[in-house]
């Protein structure tokens, strides 16, 4: 009788694509809140409903630059039968109250409050002006020209919501209604550790079998389009004791812990056993995803890690798809996986058994939809391939074959990038339309 099969050990808590990102989620949580000047608030998570606390504006203003009256003054004005109103006065925009008598009329600037007894605004191109009067030749409805009071906010109106981000325009509302402050989730802290003897600095010329580190850059730039602090702890060589030491250093006052290589079972993946005896709890230790199987997370003593191959598009294609949601959620915002749209496939591609299959891609929007083209070499080790993806294709799992013409499901990492494919792409179809 043979002997049962044991399980590869890089097939051990191997769990699929949705639930890895399932389990992330679930491990993270927004963190406290803070209060922060509007002037500080761009870009930041509200961490609370705010709503209006009165009113605004509440009294009646005009519209146009004219002159103010009573309609049922001028209710049987017409063309040969006009009515003469005699002008008593100018009201601006930031006088206080004004009364318009019975029979008179006042000039009136935008935005100005609309006097007591007056209802209709007449903007200066619609009357004659003579001396001190007005000669008006047809009547005006009531409420002309007029912003009633309560036109922009009433008393109780949502203006954000919790988990907004703050815009430039959500600021500008909540100026005006006077909310100096706006409680914030804190930023996450996300702490960054390289790791292989292979890495150099940027600024080194790499020996032979020496590449220089490009991940530092990308996961510290794309921590903070998450609007995150990033903080780069610097890179180990395949070596236990410094490994430890900086694993240890870039764990103390972070919100979540970020490592790039050494995430496999070769000999110098040192990253998850070292983890492991600084007390590290795995939820997950592999994804059957392509690129990125040897992704994991876990926590350490409260601190999310989510550990990243060193293979650069592995790399980033692991951030997008798992680490970017932890940061979002940390950070307080309701939407955590990137934006989705299904699109039609130019080219051909194929997926195997029992994995995800991300394809870096590009991603434009013609006059048809949504179409996608994959990248060419698809090798996860590349760094251009990454640098000229504006998309990602998610293929599910195998074996499946999808043709020119087929829809698929495409993640957008870069809308402003998409625009410019669809402006080139609608270019070079003018172009072609004309030859």
């Amino acid at each position: 009788m043979a002997a049962p099969k044991m399980a590869s050990p890089h097939m051990v808590n191997m769990i699929g694509f949705d639930e890895a990102r399932e389990i992330i989620l679930g491990a993270v949580r927004a963190l406290p809140a803070e209060g922060v000047s509007l002037a500080e608030a761009r870009g930041r998570v509200v961490a609370e409903d705010v709503v209006a606390e009165a009113d605004l504006v509440p009294y009646a203003r005009s519209a146009m630059d004219g002159y103010v009256v009573r309609s049922a003054d001028i209710a049987a004005a017409a063309a040969g039968r006009a009515v003469r109103l005699p002008v008593a006065g100018k009201v601006l925009a930031e006088q206080g109250d004004a009364t318009l008598a019975p029979g008179s009329a006042m000039a009136i600037t935008t935005g100005a409050p609309v006097p007591h007894g007056a209802d209709a605004v007449l903007p200066y191109e619609q009357v004659e002006r003579e001396g001190d009067s007005i000669v008006v030749s047809a009547p005006v409805r009531a409420g002309n020209c007029i912003f009633p009071p309560a036109e922009d906010v009433r008393r109780g109106d949502l203006l954000v919501r919790r988990g907004d981000v703050l815009r430039p325009a959500a600021l500008a509302l909540l100026a005006f209604t006077g909310r100096a402050q706006v409680q914030v989730y804190r930023r996450p802290r996300a702490s960054v550790v390289c790791t292989g003897s292979e890495l150099v600095e940027v600024s080194a010329t790499p020996g032979h079998g020496q590449i220089r580190n490009s991940n530092a850059y990308t996961l510290t730039a794309l921590i903070a389009e998450c609007g995150a602090e990033a903080r780069l702890c610097g890179t180990s060589p395949d070596n236990r004791g410094e490994l430890r030491r900086l694993l240890e250093t870039a764990r103390r006052g972070a919100d979540l812990l970020v490592t790039t290589g050494g995430a496999s079972v070769g000999e110098r993946d040192l990253v998850k056993g070292v983890l492991g005896d600084l007390g590290a709890e795995f939820r997950f230790r592999t994804v059957a995803v392509r690129p990125g199987k040897p992704i994991g997370f876990g926590t350490w003593d409260g601190v999310p890690v989510c550990v990243l191959p060193g293979n650069p598009a592995a790399a980033f294609v692991g951030f997008y798809e798992f680490v970017r949601p932890a940061l979002l959620r940390l950070a307080g915002r309701r939407a955590t996986h990137l934006p989705a749209v299904r699109a039609t496939l130019r080219g051909q591609v194929k997926s195997k058994t029992a994995r995800r299959y991300i394809l870096l891609a590009q991603l434009a929007l013609t006059r048809e939809g949504f179409e996608v083209t994959p990248l060419a070499n698809q090798c996860s080790v590349l760094v251009r391939t990454s640098a000229d993806a504006n998309a990602l294709i998610l293929l599910p799992e195998g074996p499946a074959s999808f043709d020119a013409g087929d829809i698929v499901e495409v993640h957008v990492l870069d809308w402003e990038s998409v625009a410019g494919a669809t402006q080139e792409t609608a270019a070079l179809s003018g172009a072609s339309a004309r030859s």
